[in-house]
């Protein structure tokens, strides 16, 4: 939904027609999880409380919780959930839509059930949801985060499903109901994460062919490019070289490479609010530790590079090409992990098989840039240089070219495989480890290198993201991100900076951040010291 606060702010004025729904419900918690949740869970109450028959019935990837009633109970069935105190809007499910980012109208007119419940008679699903907004009214999620209400036909002793799902056709129509785990019936959810069972069928709670039931951790780097002491140690290294070899960029040593708005307190609040099926967070860092993170919290450790370097005489670097290469020996990590930078962010909900296969295999994401052809040696990017040295390294492997750059979006990552690439090519590996400003001779091991790696041996797949790169430095920027804020389409978008920014760039940015992430993670603490409350 759009955003009437961050517009005042932004524009000066009210766009035409939007607003946050009169019957939205505030909830500090708010998130397409919370709202997936409360609904399925009114709706389960309320169905036990009237006595109607009911299972869970495992949903289709990317779409909302499902609850099954024999048709013979339908009436009653909407008539105890119309008149339940909530409100509650329904809409006919069309036949064959799925739900997956449709807006409500998509799926059909969200009306109040109780004043739709007779138009229903005939219906075989209904979606039942409700408004939910933050306490600022920046974020607002509807019923496509609600839940479907199917209706199944009794045909020979069976009850037959009136669409697909990922398990069966038909169930037994007298047969006895069993509890069945949270993470069989919310897709946002993990394996081993849910804390809810829910009423189902034996068919619902097997184990899949396609379950990924291992858990996913994500790891990001962070700096605090403000902090005196950080800034000694940073202008003490340039002063004595920054390394052994290649050639020092001066795009390696600008100051927006540095630069900290709190971009990862929002990047976290992005992934916990659009994957919440993450295990566990690790925060790579140079011996600092954001204030505002509770560092007791189970879910969160922040990692000094000193625990992770082959060789910690080579520290203190200022290369996220040099701590890349080192993130797999983080002691603890899953085998299955994200990678992310503090400018990397989430913009709505994504299920775990968007980075990864049940079997294990990772998604990557190519972008349409190209690596130019060309000498590393030349080349005043960085960037380029690093994947020019891929490309040379993978052609002498395999004799394949490698031309596409990946999208600066969440990278799907598997530790053993790292290791196996530390191992085959641990020379630049180790070269790479030792500079402490990015150079020419760099490789990009978890940006690239691994990916396409991975790729060649069968171990990933091309995946698709929705996906957007927004430079801070462009005036273009400001609609663009009220445009984002509006539409909130984006799967996934990088916040970045080619040029250092001015102050009232950098008060955009954290306006439309506060606006597109309300809602604090576990983990974090407000100004006093104290679990952030929800805003």
């Amino acid at each position: 939904m759009p955003v009437i606060t961050l517009y005042r702010q932004l524009q000066g004025r009210l766009p035409s027609g939007e607003s946050t729904p009169r019957s939205a419900l505030i909830r500090e918690d708010a998130s397409p999880l919370q709202a997936q949740r409360e609904t399925l869970d009114i709706v389960c109450r309320r169905l036990s409380a009237a006595k109607v028959a009911y299972f869970c019935v495992r949903p289709m990837p990317g779409h909302p919780p499902v609850v099954a009633v024999a048709q013979r109970d339908r009436e009653r069935a909407l008539t105890t959930l119309a008149s339940s105190g909530r409100p509650l809007l329904a809409a006919r499910l069309p036949y064959g839509k799925g739900a997956r980012g449709r807006a409500p109208e998509e799926i059909g007119r969200m009306r109040p059930l109780k004043r739709v419940a007779a138009q229903l008679h005939d219906a075989w699903a209904v979606r039942v949801g409700l408004y939910f907004t933050s306490p600022s009214r920046t974020l607002t999620i509807g019923p496509e985060h609600g839940c479907d209400l199917e209706f199944w036909a009794k045909q020979k002793g069976m009850l037959i499903a009136p669409r697909p799902n990922p398990a069966c056709a038909s169930v037994p129509a007298k047969a006895k109901a069993v509890q069945g785990g949270e993470e069989l019936f919310n897709t946002l959810v993990s394996a081993g994460q849910g804390v809810r069972t829910y009423r189902t069928r034996p068919e619902f709670t097997r184990r899949l062919v396609g379950d990924i039931d291992f858990p996913i951790d994500a790891v990001y780097t962070w700096v605090d490019g403000a902090d005196p002491a950080w800034r000694a140690r940073r202008d003490q290294a340039l002063a004595e070289g920054g390394g052994p070899t290649g050639t020092l960029s001066e795009m390696a040593t600008t100051e927006a490479r540095f630069t900290s708005r709190e971009e990862l307190r929002y990047s976290l609040r992005s992934l916990l609010t659009y994957a919440p099926w993450i295990n566990r967070v690790w925060i790579v860092t140079a011996g600092q530790t954001p204030p505002w993170l509770d560092t007791t919290h189970p879910m969160v450790r922040v990692v000094d590079h000193k625990e992770i370097f082959n060789d910690p005489s080579v520290l203190p670097v200022f290369n996220s090409h040099a701590i890349e290469t080192q993130l797999h020996h983080i002691d603890g990590l899953a085998e299955h992990f994200l990678y992310l930078n503090d400018d990397f962010f989430l913009g709505r909900p994504l299920p775990s098989r968007t980075f990864f296969e049940a079997n294990g295999i990772t998604r990557f994401f190519p972008s349409l840039a190209h690596v130019p052809f060309g000498a590393p040696e030349s080349e005043e990017s960085p960037v380029h240089a690093a994947g020019m040295n891929n490309r040379r390294m993978l052609e002498d492997l395999s004799g394949r070219t490698l031309t596409q750059k990946l999208k600066h979006a969440p990278y799907a990552l598997r530790r053993s495989v790292l290791y196996e690439l530390e191992e085959r090519f641990n020379d630049e590996f180790e070269a790479t480890s030792r500079s402490r400003f990015r150079r020419t001779s760099d490789i990009s091991a978890l940006s690239s290198l691994v990916h396409y790696y991975s790729y060649l041996n069968g171990r990933a797949v091309p995946g698709n993201v929705e996906y957007t790169y927004v430079d801070l430095a462009l005036r273009k920027t400001p609609a663009k991100l009220r445009r984002m804020l509006a539409r909130r389409w984006h799967d996934a978008f990088c916040l970045n900076d080619t040029a250092p920014t001015t102050p009232e760039q950098d008060a955009l940015l954290v306006r439309f951040l506060r606006a597109y992430y309300p809602t604090p993670v576990p983990f974090e603490l407000d100004q006093g010291g104290s679990p952030a409350r929800r805003s």
